[in-house]
């Protein structure tokens, strides 16, 4: 924790917000050029309510003339710093010693980037009224974040007329377009300066809990689970009908039976976020250590072989890092001595988990009306929100609208490795294309995607930001290639 001093001293700024350049950050590479800010956003001095941020200017001399991203993640819980800023598309992740690594595929090479604690009660955010971390819901967070990036641009004042846009992943799936509707409705009040809302993203996310939880096709295709399962999910009780019963406590023994068997069969140290990605085994975890001996070391040399970018211990790493009190010094967060350490995904938040309920849908197509578009895209290894219910809600979402295919599902390219396949829809005005919506999935990528698909990610985020469907490769390339009988043979070759 901070030392007291700096809590005594912080608590007489508590009314005003703080926007705090980052001189260095312990651990951090030398030469870096961009700069760094955090802070708090007082959004309720009465209640004494703040949110935490963490923004990093573009890596440009220009960084002011390129776009302002806002992530969120989801949880509800989870905190957007620690997961998104330092696991997934800031500019460093943490190492096991401390260090900080540069991460070459940080998202502010192509925008500015501001990472929230968000709702209150997540990270670093807090409230000095104990009852605002109770039955804190979808409808608080967004009024909350609207307050929040109001505030904000007050702060950095250079930063208000940027493009703006919304990402975020899982429950952000919630947070995010409902953000976006209150800034819709914002930009039509009078004698107000419009916030130039450009587009959302959303990863992996949460859109209607009839949809979007169910996984027991994409398991078995990934031959996790049993046919028997297969058919007792189908017929007995799938994830929508379990969770709708975990959150009113009315959990029926049927569907107890088949989540335990569920778990039996996915074994204990799968990752849902990534059916792939090991179990960590960190040094903090000594009884493992001591039963593999050796073979930890061997697997350690062969992830870096392999050229392996996703550390399943980064998570630890993180925890460690951001727990360190110089760390939250030099961070200015943490000012009030907060009574528990940091976790990336704990706190005194109680969310009102009804909420998960709600169909996200309708909002998504109401966005859509007024002209911003929407991609949503999906890790292929995610087990929790699976791609295939991703794709659904997008094709949903394009009938509803009568919006027309632009190109056909195929896959885009991350310079010359296919990094997922894609589809767009829109509107053909003035002899263009307009698209509207796109839905990308991203090859070998988890629940977040730029944690273990991170050039992928970035290649994604640009396409995304000028408007573009992810790219696809150069027709006459292919072409030419397809000619060659080599290719004809792989392309229709059967394995013997």
């Amino acid at each position: 924790m901070v030392p007291i001093w700096f809590c005594i001293f912080s608590s007489f700024l508590f009314y005003k917000s703080s926007a705090e350049i980052i001189n260095s950050l312990p651990g951090q590479p030398p030469n870096i050029i961009f700069k760094q800010h955090s802070g708090y956003i007082v959004t309720n001095s009465q209640h004494g309510r703040a949110l935490f941020y963490y923004f990093v200017e573009a890596d440009s001399e220009n960084a002011a003339s390129l776009p302002l991203t806002v992530w969120l993640n989801g949880g509800p819980g989870c905190s957007s710093v620690g997961y998104g800023a330092f696991m997934e598309n800031g500019p460093f992740r943490p190492r096991k010693d401390g260090s900080l690594m540069k991460n070459k595929y940080s998202w502010n090479l192509e925008s500015n980037m501001l990472y929230v604690d968000s709702p209150i009660g997540v990270g670093f955010s807090y409230s000095n009224t104990s009852s605002d971390h109770i039955n804190w819901d979808d409808a608080a967070t967004a009024k909350e974040n609207l307050q929040f990036i109001l505030k904000w641009f007050n702060k950095f004042p250079q930063y208000r007329n940027s493009d703006v846009y919304l990402t975020g992943e899982s429950y952000a799936g919630h947070y995010i377009p409902q953000f976006a509707v209150l800034l819709l409705d914002y930009n039509r009040m009078p004698n107000v300066k419009p916030i130039k809302l450009k587009s959302i993203a959303l990863g992996n996310p949460l859109l209607d809990i009839e949809i979007s939880l169910k996984s027991a096709e994409y398991l078995w295709a990934h031959g996790v689970v049993s046919d028997e399962l297969l058919d007792m999910q189908r017929t007995l009780c799938n994830e929508t009908r379990y969770v709708l019963e975990y959150i009113h406590n009315e959990t029926s023994s049927e569907c107890t039976k088949v989540m335990e068997l569920r778990t039996e069969e996915m074994g204990i140290d799968t990752v849902k976020d990534d059916i792939l990605l090991p179990k960590c085994v960190s040094s903090s975890a000594a009884g493992q250590l001591r039963a593999l001996g050796n073979l930890a070391t061997v697997q350690e040399k062969f992830d870096k072989k392999v050229g392996k970018v996703a550390d399943p211990c980064l998570t630890e790493w993180i925890n460690l890092y951001l727990n360190k009190p110089e760390v939250q010094k030099a961070l200015y967060a943490n000012t009030t001595c907060l009574p528990y350490s940091w976790e990336i995904c704990s706190g005194p938040l109680q969310y009102k988990m009804e909420d998960a309920a709600i169909d996200i849908i309708p909002v998504l197509s109401n966005i859509l009306k007024q002209h911003i578009p929407i991609l949503l895209f999906s890790g292929d290894q995610d087990s929790k929100l699976p791609l295939t219910q991703t794709r659904k809600i997008a094709k949903l979402l394009a009938q509803d609208l009568k919006l027309v295919a632009l190109d056909k599902y195929g896959p885009w390219y991350d310079g010359l490795q296919i990094g997922g396949w894609s589809q767009s829809f829109g509107e053909l005005r003035e002899g263009k294309n307009v698209t509207y919506l796109t839905f990308a999935t991203v090859r070998g990528a988890a629940h977040e995607v730029p944690y273990t698909s991170p050039s992928q990610a970035l290649t994604l985020f640009g396409a995304f930001l000028r408007g573009h469907p992810p790219p696809r490769k150069n027709n006459a390339i292919r072409a030419k290639k397809m000619h060659n009988p080599i290719d004809l043979m792989n392309l229709f070759s059967i394995a013997i």
